[in-house]
């Protein structure tokens, strides 16, 4: 394999020119050797030099504007000023004209001068690999954020087609309904058993797809900030209480129990009535359907110090489970096993739940252990921090 030139010495005594190049005869790489200004820059057009080493006193141009030269024209090579005659004038030329890399001294020690020059060939390496790093980072991160204005581009594009077409659905969808209705009623004549059991099937399953327009609508308008938020000063205890109280006949009936416990040092807070007790309906909702004995805690903690309050709504249910525990606030994803849980959401209740805390300032989530129940919690600001969209 050939070398290649990536050294050069400038200086206009050839002996010291000869005697450098007995010094690097055995490198891994080729020296190239100029007496003046002009030849020394025509063989920086032609080799693939790293480093150049150039004498301070020449007769016609000094070492510091040759290098000043080299650095304007090549700025990423290594520059090193070689004189017998340093002075401070002469330094600090060097370091605010030409840039130098290091200075080197006449006479010069070989194993210092090598180890200087090492030195600078690493340095020249690690820059041009910086340097296609950056280039390459810099090319990736104008992909990503090419790829990230499609995704957003599409992405509004979907929401958009997802909202027309809910919208579009709900027309046709009351008309149905409204038909089983009537034949229910029985105003179009009796019907048999098996066309009652029909109809509230079909009924069943008209309810099912009216929730899933809806929900998907409310997420719609609210990851798209068109929402419409109402704050006001609410005391919190008094939504749950109520909330709970229209769960407890449902909980009932399961066999189960709804418990409050209830912070009366927490003071009204600003919220959006209706959205909160969407979310409590919500997560007492679920309590209830995946809860087979026992019951459901709901409690409230007043966090003055931190500027929020606590609510959790805890169960004795079948618990999620840990890989399931970070997707459970995703769209689409339904809590528990296909196989037990039966008939039931949209799997977007809980996505709708975390936007609604969100847009109020607020942090939702869930802790549990698979078969030992779950907690769902979320803080809401006392004093105002909510997001604005």
């Amino acid at each position: 394999m050939s070398k290649e030139t990536y050294l050069l010495f400038v200086d206009d005594e050839q002996p010291i020119l000869n005697a450098l190049k007995r010094a690097f005869y055995n490198e891994p790489y080729l020296i190239a050797t100029a007496t003046n200004a002009d030849e020394a820059m025509n063989i920086l057009s032609q080799e693939k030099i790293k480093v150049v080493v150039s004498d301070q006193r020449m007769p016609e141009v000094s070492g510091v504007d040759f290098l000043r030269s080299v650095k304007e024209k090549y700025p990423r090579i290594v520059r090193i000023l070689f004189t017998g005659y340093t002075d401070f004038s002469t330094v600090e030329d060097a370091i605010n004209l030409s840039e130098a890399y290091r200075f080197i001294t006449k006479p010069w020690n070989t194993q210092e001068l090598k180890a200087i020059i090492h030195q600078a060939m690493e340095y020249f390496d690690l820059v041009a690999e910086n340097q296609r790093l950056f280039e390459m980072m810099k090319a990736r991160n104008e992909d990503l954020e090419l790829l990230n204005k499609k995704l957003k581009d599409l992405y509004e594009v979907q929401k958009e087609f997802t909202s027309t077409v809910s919208h579009e659905l709900r027309t046709p969808l009351a008309s149905i309904k409204t038909a089983i209705d009537i034949l229910m009623s029985g105003t179009p004549g009796t019907m048999s058993a098996d066309q009652k059991n029909i109809l509230e099937k079909a009924g069943r399953n008209v309810n099912r797809l009216k929730n899933l327009i809806d929900d998907i609508l409310d997420l719609s308008k609210m990851e798209s900030g068109k929402a419409a938020f109402n704050f006001e000063r609410h005391d919190i205890n008094k939504i749950i209480e109520e909330v709970a109280d229209l769960q407890e006949p449902v909980a009932r009936r399961e066999g189960l129990f709804i418990k409050k416990e209830l912070d009366a040092a927490i003071p009204p807070i600003f919220l959006d009535r209706n959205k909160i007790v969407q979310v409590l309906d919500n997560l007492l909702h679920n309590a209830i359907k995946f809860t087979k004995e026992g019951g459901i805690v709901v409690l409230s903690t007043n966090k003055k110090e931190q500027n929020h309050i606590v609510v959790c709504v805890r169960d004795t249910g079948i618990g999620i489970k840990e890989e399931d525990r970070e997707r459970v606030f995703e769209k689409f994803q339904q809590l528990g096993d296909p196989a037990t849980r039966g008939e039931g959401g949209t799997g977007l209740g809980l996505s709708i739940c975390r936007e609604i805390i969100v847009r109020h300032g607020g942090k939702i989530w869930a802790e549990s252990e698979y078969g030992q129940g779950s907690s769902f919690y979320f803080i809401l600001p006392i004093e105002e921090r909510r997001r604005e969209f």
